[in-house]
């Protein structure tokens, strides 16, 4: 998906061939964007693959790209592979150079924001398939923590951050949170129901059923 604003600074003009160039190389998971951070309520002037993040032309400089923003020294040409692991669910691993004017001044920035979710889970998966049989037998400091690493073990096998499982992994990651023993402990039906944003009744319901 490419966008670019009719109303575009000549100054951006310039990125804009840039831009669609890098996109085109690393593909469809790739997204590249040219900011005019002369108003960060729309900054975005051109988008190329804006579905990575779902914006487009007139869309807002993301918070986390703004907090970066805020830290950027004097002097500073860019922010290099830092990890935006909120974006609608996916972990996004970005780049940003900065555009500046005669005076040295920010005015914009060009922004790589590659979609590293797939490659993620292919990681673990590889690390699963290559790693030996473990016998490690931890003591949680407290329930919570108990609890926190029953589901990191059942996401990891699901393959999937929970953001973007399916209904089979949803059922599926229930049940292994059932076989290791999760539900027994008070409250944690509701917890895993806010994690996977549900009732403790459509829990119940997954319990019921064979994935």
């Amino acid at each position: 998906m490419k966008q670019v604003s009719t109303n575009i600074h000549p100054l951006f003009k310039r990125y804009i061939p840039i831009a669609e160039s890098i996109a085109k190389t690393f593909g469809s998971h790739c997204e590249v964007v040219v900011h005019d951070l002369t108003d960060v309520s729309a900054s975005v002037v051109a988008i190329f693959n804006g579905h990575v993040t779902g914006r487009e032309v007139g869309s807002s400089i993301t918070s986390f790209g703004l907090n970066l923003l805020r830290k950027v020294e004097k002097g500073t040409d860019s922010l290099l592979n830092y990890v935006d692991e909120d974006v609608r669910g996916k972990r996004v691993k970005s780049s940003s150079v900065y555009i500046r004017d005669d005076d040295g001044q920010i005015l914009g920035c060009l922004s790589i924001n590659l979609d590293i979710t797939h490659y993620s889970i292919a990681e673990k998966l590889l690390a699963e398939i290559t790693d030996t049989e473990k016998d490690e037998e931890t003591s949680p400091l407290s329930i919570s923590q108990f609890e926190n690493q029953m589901i990191e073990k059942a996401v990891e096998k699901v393959g999937k951050p929970v953001q973007i499982m399916d209904k089979a992994e949803r059922m599926e990651f229930i049940h292994l949170l059932d076989e290791m023993g999760l539900f027994r402990i008070k409250g944690s039906i509701q917890n895993v129901a806010s994690l996977l944003g549900v009732s403790k009744f459509t829990i119940y319901n997954y319990l019921d059923k064979k994935t």
